[in-house]
């Protein structure tokens, strides 16, 4: 992956809507507010066309459609989400966002937040969006069935107060100075105050639901969108779980973009002018790794653990598995964004002390489950049980379906060492969502030691204080974690239309204000 972690471009976030973006200072973690610049072109030039329909291929495990925000997977189901729901905050590319909210602001010691709204916002059946409609959706996607409800573990959801009809406070049961991006930027989105049944369009994003055909969703402008109408008046997204498949629907003229090929199929489109291939860019990058479970042996074992992220060569993996598509990580998620520990030395490789350590610890075998789950994911679990009998160890690869890979969510957290992938996210942000306290997706066993280091730096009011707080917590992470986070791999997409303006959440394409050119 050729982005550097110098200072991050800036990145047209809204149109029209005099956007006001949270940036976050890389290294210092402090929050201020400043204005949207100019749009960071996706593609190769081209003459500007009109386009009424774009068709987007995109898997999703989860077999989820998106239209209920309480059972939203990746894939697919995110990307409905994102176009049909508008949150109070959002992570777009490399910055914070308010989308809903005009303001978000704490009292003395962060235990209440107040959000404001912005004026103007209509459902998609033409309903006012109120503050009370966001207290409703908060406490909806905040507890069960809803999967994101440990994302709100810290909010007294019983508690919180309409003020006014843009106005609403928010108590939490604990301190949180990290209220805003650790919670509203993680999953807030926002529909009617009652709603109970998810299937109908419920949403004020840029687009409508128009209709579900097995697991295909067509969405249609909003036309009357308060960020500006889109310019592309249709999309059809067309769930299609392979890669290959996904490139090949692209090439046979099916699907007009896909989202995430392989770096072997961009590879052989190099010479088709018909194919554009997109590269995500380290601020929307997959982190994959390699996760080892602390709760379960040998990997409860620290030497184990050490071992392993000695004996794996990382820039062996991008450059074989990745086809250079991509750049060596260091085991914590977060380089290039708001947030990180700079100072993280790279990792080096030593088979010597690998090898010494896992025969202290009597380590020869292990069994890693894997997946295509991401391009090139397979081929790098093979290569890097090749790496493994380096230093002694026979890895025996349990190769599952992508399909059916996530089909039990509440497994994953069971499982003792698999193949896994994070959006590339600010550290604190990522690092509060996966390994916190009844985190969904705490693979690595995070437990109690780490949950007190984390709510305490959560607590903190001051950002240039909570950001090293922060800091500390990536460094231990560093040395003690459970992650092998081995690579920041870009994600490759496929386009026949040449488009600007296009939007990322984590990896994910959002095409509000993507326009053809």
């Amino acid at each position: 992956m050729p982005a550097s972690s110098s200072p991050l471009r800036r990145r047209s976030l809204l149109r029209g809507a005099g956007a006001m973006v949270l940036a976050a200072a890389v290294g210092s973690g402090m929050l201020t507010a400043c204005s949207s610049d100019d749009s960071a072109s996706q593609a190769t030039a081209a003459k500007p066309r009109a386009v009424d329909t774009l068709k987007i291929a995109v898997g999703d495990p989860t077999k989820a459609t998106g239209t209920d925000p309480r059972a939203v997977g990746n894939g697919l189901s995110s990307m409905v989400m994102f176009h049909l729901y508008d949150s109070l905050m959002s992570l777009e590319g490399d910055k914070y966002t308010y989308k809903l909210a005009r303001s978000v602001t704490p009292n003395a010691d962060g235990t209440k937040w107040t959000i404001t709204l912005r004026d103007g916002v209509t459902f998609h059946d033409g309903r006012p969006v109120t503050a009370a409609d966001v207290a409703y959706s908060l406490r909806t996607v905040g507890a069960p069935p809803s999967n994101r409800a440990s994302v709100f573990a810290d909010v007294d959801l019983a508690h919180i107060k309409v003020v006014d009809t843009h106005t609403l406070q928010v108590p939490l049961k604990q301190a949180r100075g990290d209220f805003r991006e650790a919670v509203l930027a993680t999953y807030s989105p926002v529909f009617p105050a009652g709603t109970t049944d998810f299937s109908k369009d419920a949403g004020s994003g840029p687009y409508k639901l128009d209709g579900i055909d097995g697991g295909n969703v067509r969405l249609v402008a909003n036309d009357t969108y308060w960020g500006g109408k889109p310019a592309i008046k249709h999309l059809e997204l067309l769930r299609i779980d392979d890669p290959a498949a996904r490139l090949n629907a692209v090439k046979g003229g099916q699907a007009d973009y896909a989202v995430g090929v392989s770096a072997v199929g961009a590879a052989a489109e190099k010479t088709d002018k018909a194919i554009t291939v997109v590269r995500s860019g380290l601020a929307s990058a997959n982190a994959l790794s390699f996760s080892m479970n602390q709760t379960i042996a040998p990997f409860d074992n620290p030497k184990v653990r050490k071992a392993l992220r000695l004996a794996i060569d990382r820039k062996q993996l991008v450059d074989t598995a990745l086809l250079g598509n991509g750049r060596v990580a260091d085991d914590v998620v977060g380089e290039g964004l708001p947030g990180y520990a700079t100072d993280l030395p790279a990792r080096q490789r030593d088979v010597a002390e690998a090898r010494k350590l896992l025969r202290e610890a009597g380590v020869t075998k292990l069994t890693l489950r894997t997946s295509e789950i991401v391009p090139g994911m397979t081929d790098a679990s093979r290569l890097f049980a090749q790496q493994l009998s380096d230093v002694g160890v026979k890895l025996t690869l349990q190769n599952v379906p992508a399909d059916a890979y996530y089909a039990d969510l509440a497994s994953l957290t069971k499982q003792p060492f698999q193949a896994f992938y994070y959006a590339n996210r600010p550290a604190p942000l990522h690092l509060a969502a996966t390994t916190s306290k009844g985190a969904f997706f705490n693979v690595t066993g995070a437990g109690p030691d780490h949950f007190k280091q984390l709510a305490a730096a959560q607590r903190i009011v001051d950002d240039g204080r909570r950001a090293e707080a922060f800091k500390k917590i990536e460094r231990d992470f560093y040395d003690n974690g459970g992650d092998i986070i081995w690579a920041f791999q870009d994600q490759l997409d496929a386009t026949r239309i040449p488009l600007k303006g296009v939007v990322r959440i984590g990896a994910m394409p959002v095409f509000g204000t993507a326009t053809a050119g």
